[in-house]
């Protein structure tokens, strides 16, 4: 079972692919995709564990599925970490 932290790579890897920017930001907010003025931004929260980013991050990917060039080895991890 690979770790949290490379299947938050992983995951990190599919949005920047497709044209996100990842922010890691202190605070007391979830993290959630936002676009401001066309560009694509996903907003992280730092305070997160890494177990909770891997979480956010396929959530998101669930939510963006249709907007995604998604290979199966990532489809396989969004459908197993996605709550």
């Amino acid at each position: 079972m690979a770790s949290a932290q490379a299947v938050l790579e992983q995951l990190e890897q599919l949005f920047r692919r497709n044209g996100y920017k990842l922010k890691y930001l202190r605070g007391t907010f979830r993290s959630a995709p936002c676009r401001l003025y066309q560009n694509k931004l996903i907003v992280l929260n730092t305070l997160s564990p890494p177990l909770g980013r891997v979480r956010a991050l396929a959530s998101i990917a669930e939510d963006l599925r249709s907007a995604l060039d998604i290979t199966p080895e990532e489809e396989h991890l969004i459908r197993r970490w996605a709550t």
